[in-house]
């Protein structure tokens, strides 16, 4: 059967279509849809291309396009004909299409696809992302088939259909290929997005962090200081410092303007006033440089607000095919030996193995200026400011490939894309530790397209959020450097048991309670006499390091009087490097310094702490995070769904509500439905008679409650009458749900007042088997998008908090976790001698509403409640969902900047 299709409003511009994008080496174009405004470039872009690929395309000699056939191309409903384009812009500002691509109708749920490429811009994964971007477009019409010919001799354009990861089905006839596949989003098809744009995403932000030839441009003595540390740390390639009265020194060359410079530049280094930044963003592009990075520094513009001023430079890069860092960024950092760059204000840092990004140039100023004073070594640094074209998305893609990485810690003020970070992260996270530095959850920034109105989630769901992605989260800095020094230095330890050693029997039994209270089992401490030499400090740890019941050994020694001086932790330096188990050091004396170490930092070296607090939180954290990743981390399962059905039912609502509002039964149930949840049908009556009536429709054996959330709420009052059997019974229940309606009205208000049942809206349904209460919510975060929760049902879910929490996607073992990490679990798995409940059923709920919070982001909040779980089933009993309108209603899997 065929469902019917969307029709948008008469000539409506999707653009929600339109996106930036990177290409296959990580350059920046815009794609959208195309207009009849486009003729020219159309024209221009058609005169670019090849007589080959021009009969490749059309089979036939085509050598100009006619007027006819330009308005026919350029014309579109964008629902039966729809074309995309992709474009960069010009220095002087005007277009270019480098591709055009277009499908057309040809049946009810079929369409025909076909693009063309620029010759010169083939091999950049263009044909890719038309294919992902159109085949997305056509599942929002309704469409689930794409259908092409193909010339046996146009093997690129074969090649894009067979590595798109759908099912593609070939035949030859009459001398062409005819190729067909179902253009649903499944794993595979996702699964080869999702690696084409970790691959762009990485190649951007690695061509940002190696430069070959930089430029200096703006205030004379900052960037002379950009110079001068550029210097310091051994940059290898080309400065160029612009509008500067300094003469050149070294490799280091002068312009006057960004005019004067000669060839292409790789990136800009912008600390200048606000009214001069937009002209560097042309200079940048007209020289072709990849990236710019202004800095904190320059005179803001105070006729603009920060926000408005970031977004609109980030919008001009973009459209130039620039990446961008800041404004408000404090620079850019690679330790590389083949870069040695020090784009920023700060000292040169040691190298190492920890990435460090932040969103806020206070932030970086401490942390680097931590990092320096204890020796911490840095891969590579990144301050983007807070509305940067470079996410932290961006960056952890970098990450991921990056061999001189192994530990990545953030400090993220605003995540522009959640549901893509929390993809990123997880998968990041198994293969890399990463430490995120949360100083406050009291603050947090919506993500970008985040609307009013929305709740934000409970803090507690915020630490499951990270917990489950596998996140180290630390609210001060000083300790999400320790935990990061732990483990870019040593192994991850195997288990909690740390063997503690000491020369101060009152440190071992502070260090030891500290211990426990943080999760880690402190057994058979080791007092060592204070006249032990270094040598026997190393016996010692060796020892315990040699212990099977020993998972980790920290060593701290009291040295007031300077008597060991550095001996000691020169010696375990030595054993560091030597064993496969975490080995650190705490030195409680006065000697703030750190030894100079000219090596690199990295594995194999001493963790060295001052306060052994940091030090056993740091181990503590580590410890947790190998809990993690060696626990299965289960699949995400395959569910049948309709996207398309929900969708159809959620604009219609927001067209006729555009500011949004909860659903009626009726459009809460198709939701729910197009995700396999089927409510257990309520039925609206409006007097006594009606409720008999469906009562004896059903059999009897019915419940009688209202529906409406302001009877619903009142805890104290009886809304909800069980198991009624007759008319007698039913004329009780009715009475009593008159009078607790009549209660909510006050006596000033009750004349003229609505009937009761248009307040309490009461239906009838059918009873459940007797089982336990659930309540299954999903929720839209303002700051970090869908979260699902799961508690049961009563005091404690609504006033103890015992709720479990998860984002999507939601994982077999995420889904299992939910249910017994309940305190309340117990009654789930029967006591007392009773039947436990259908708990496969429930993590099914869970599963599907997962699956529906992560597609429709205008899903503000979906409250299943009662979900009744009984020894053999499951019965969602209540729904309620209110819709809420969304600035981006792309499909979340779309690749695009953010």
């Amino acid at each position: 059967m065929t469902t019917p299709r969307p029709e948008p409003a008469e000539g409506a511009y999707p653009r929600e279509w339109e996106a930036d994008v990177l290409l296959s080496d990580g350059a920046v174009a815009h794609l959208r849809p195309i207009t009849p405004a486009d003729a020219g470039l159309l024209v221009e872009f058609y005169a670019r291309v090849s007589p080959e690929s021009k009969y490749l395309r059309f089979f036939a000699p085509y050598p100009v396009l006619s007027e006819s056939d330009v308005q026919r191309f350029t014309t579109v409903d964008h629902v039966d004909r729809v074309a995309l384009i992709i474009t960069v812009a010009n220095p002087d500002g005007t277009q270019r299409m480098l591709a055009v691509g277009r499908f057309d109708r040809i049946g009810p749920d079929e369409a025909e696809v076909a693009f063309l490429v620029e010759d010169s811009q083939q091999g950049r994964g263009i044909g890719q992302l038309l294919l992902e971007h159109l085949a997305v477009a056509a599942r929002q019409r309704g469409i689930g088939r794409f259908v092409a010919e193909v010339l046996p001799q146009n093997r690129r354009m074969a090649q894009v259909f067979a590595d798109a990861g759908y099912h593609v089905h070939k035949e030859f006839d009459d001398g062409v290929i005819m190729v067909e596949f179902p253009i649903l989003a499944t794993d595979t098809a996702v699964g080869v997005m999702e690696r084409r744009e970790h691959r762009a995403e990485a190649a951007s932000v690695r061509r940002l962090v190696s430069p070959a030839r930089l430029a200096l441009v703006g205030v004379p003595d900052r960037i002379a200081l950009l110079e001068r540390q550029l210097a310091g740390s051994g940059y290898t390639g080309e400065v160029i410092m612009v509008g500067s009265d300094l003469p050149a020194a070294g490799t280091v060359t002068r312009a006057a303007s960004m005019a004067d410079i000669e060839g292409e530049i790789d990136l800009v280094v912008v600390c200048a006033p606000a009214a001069k930044v937009r002209a560097l963003l042309l200079d940048a592009a007209y020289h072709k440089a990849h990236g710019v990075v202004v800095l904190t520094g320059g005179d803001p513009d105070p006729r603009t607000r920060p926000r408005d001023f970031a977004e609109d430079l980030v919008g001009m890069a973009r459209s130039y095919g620039l990446r961008m860092l800041g404004p408000d960024a404090l620079g850019l950092i690679n330790t590389d030996p083949a870069v040695r760059m020090n784009a920023s204000p700060a000292p040169a840092p040691r190298p190492g193995a920890i990435g460090l990004l932040t969103q806020s140039s206070p932030i970086a100023v401490t942390l680097l200026t931590a990092a320096h004073r204890d020796g911490v070594g840095i891969s590579t640094f990144f301050s983007s400011g807070i509305y940067a074209d470079v996410s932290v998305n961006d960056v952890m893609q970098y990450w991921q490939d990056d061999d001189d990485t192994a530990v990545c810690v953030l400090s993220v003020d605003r995540i522009g894309n959640p549901r893509k970070f929390s993809r990123i992260v997880r998968r990041l996270a198994r293969r890399k530790p990463v430490v995120l530095f949360a100083p406050g959850r009291s603050q947090r920034a919506s993500h970008e397209g985040a609307r009013g109105g929305l709740a934000a989630a409970p803090s507690e769901a915020i630490d499951a959020l990270f917990r489950q992605s596998g996140v180290i989260v630390s609210e001060r800095r000083d300790q999400m450097l320790a935990v990061a020094l732990i483990l870019a230095r040593q192994p991850l330890p195997r288990g909690e048991r740390v063997r503690l050693i000491s020369n101060s029997p009152s440190l071992l039994r502070h260090m030891g309670r500290f211990a426990e209270r943080s999760g880690l089992i402190a057994d058979d401490p080791v007092l060592v006499p204070r006249d032990t030499t270094p040598q026997g400090y190393v016996d010692a740890a060796e020892r315990a390091l040699g212990a099977e019941d020993s998972d980790a050994v920290l060593v701290a020694t009291v040295d007031p009087f300077g008597v060991l001086g550095g001996g000691v932790r020169e010696a375990l330096g030595g054993l560091a490097g030597r064993t496969d188990k975490p080995l650190l050091g705490v030195f409680v004396d006065f000697d703030e310094s750190v030894p100079a170490d000219d090596r690199p930092d990295g594995r194999g070296q001493l963790p060295v702490f001052s306060s052994y607090v940091d030090a056993l939180a740091g181990l503590a954290a580590a410890t947790a995070y190998a809990r993690w990743r060696d626990r299965d981390a289960g699949a995400v399962p395959l569910l049948d769904h309709d996207v398309p059905a929900a969708r159809r039912v959620i604009s219609a609502v927001l067209r006729e509500a555009p500011d949004g509002r909860e659903c009626t039964p009726e459009e809460t149930t198709a939701i729910l439905r197009a995700y396999g949840i089927n409510p257990v049908p309520s039925y609206p009556v409006s007097s006594l008679a009606d409720a008999d009536e469906r009562a004896r429709d059903l059999g009897w054996s019915v419940v009688l409650k209202a529906s409406s959330p302001a009877v619903r709420g009142q805890r104290d009052l009886a809304a909800v009458h069980r198991n009624i059997d007759d008319p007698d019974e039913m004329a009780e229940a009715w009475r009593d749900l008159a009078n607790v309606t009549a209660q909510l009205v006050t006596t000033d208000a009750a004349e003229g007042a609505p009937d009761w049942t248009e307040i309490a809206r009461p239906v009838v349904q059918a009873m459940m088997p007797p089982g336990t209460s659930l309540v299954l919510r999903s929720r839209e975060d303002p700051s970090f998008g869908p979260i699902i929760s799961v508690g049961v049902a009563g005091i404690a879910e609504e006033l103890l908090g015992d709720t479990s929490y998860r984002v999507p996607p939601l994982t077999t073992q995420d889904a299992r976790a939910m249910v017994r990490d309940l305190r309340a679990a117990p009654v789930l798995f029967g006591r007392h001698g009773a039947a436990g409940v259908d708990v496969a059923g429930v993590e099914d709920v869970l599963h599907r509403l997962a699956q529906l919070a992560a597609d429709l982001p205008q899903v503000a909040q979906c409250t299943l409640s009662p979900v009744i779980a009984s020894t053999h089933q499951v019965a969602v009993a209540g729904a309620r969902i209110t819709l809420a309108p969304t600035a981006d209603e792309r499909d979340a899997r779309s690749r695009r900047l953010g």
